[in-house]
């Protein structure tokens, strides 16, 4: 109910009630209140400035498929109204790629193993990614997905440890072979980032392509100032 007051705010007169207010009006107590407020300040929809009190932002909640909220590309996908299906590809071992050796030139040499890893919304690619995983950290041989939709969690199956963050690089980017699965021009502009897993002994674990479809995933992100 709150977010939707925030939603009927007009510029300049975003000026939220007090607590105390907000907590009759909806007859709940301060505390749910306050907890509800801190929820929206942490989603980037109120600001909550000391002496000024809290003011709503309807025009965040314009905002669609946020980066900065969601931890996975099925969470992404979710809240944006799809219904995601997660498709992975035979898996091969392989020599690691031109774009992991451009980052990691000690790959050179390493098996991988290799596979696509698409969120499909009713057969349709929406993000594809395209892993490479070194073999050597592996405790077991890869096999087909069961019932995983986050790739962290399919790839803690063969791991003999914890994964714990990942770093990224954004890029645009052209690819034939995912234009085809997007069904879009081969020469089409793809927003992508390359990402690297690594554990809690910072070892690299897995190296990700991953490319956006141009024209039904825009990403977005609310900042702070």
């Amino acid at each position: 109910m709150l977010i939707q007051e925030i939603g009927q705010l007009e510029e300049g007169e975003n000026r939220l009630p007090p607590e105390e207010q907000l907590a009759k009006r909806y007859g709940t107590s301060r505390a749910t209140i306050r907890e509800s407020l801190a929820d929206l300040i942490r989603h980037g929809y109120i600001t909550s400035w000391q002496g000024r009190g809290n003011f709503g932002h309807p025009h965040a909640l314009d905002l669609n498929m946020r980066f900065d909220i969601t931890t996975t590309f099925h969470e992404l996908l979710v809240s944006a109204g799809y219904q995601v299906e997660i498709e992975q590809s035979i898996i091969s071992l392989d020599d690691p790629s031109v774009e992991v050796l451009e980052h990691y030139p000690e790959w050179e040499g390493e098996d991988v193993f290799s596979f696509d890893w698409n969120y499909c919304a009713q057969g349709t690619p929406l993000i594809a990614c395209k892993v490479q995983v070194l073999k050597k950290r592996m405790r077991y041989v890869l096999s087909r997905k069961k019932d995983e939709i986050k790739l962290t969690d399919y790839l803690r199956r063969f791991y003999n440890g914890d994964i714990t963050y990942a770093t990224t690089w954004f890029k645009a980017t052209r690819n034939a072979e995912v234009s085809a699965m997007f069904q879009v021009p081969e020469d089409t502009p793809l927003l992508s980032w390359e990402e690297s897993f690594y554990d809690l002994y910072d070892r690299q674990i897995c190296f990700n392509q991953v490319f956006f479809h141009p024209r039904k995933i825009k990403p977005s992100m609310l900042l702070r100032t």
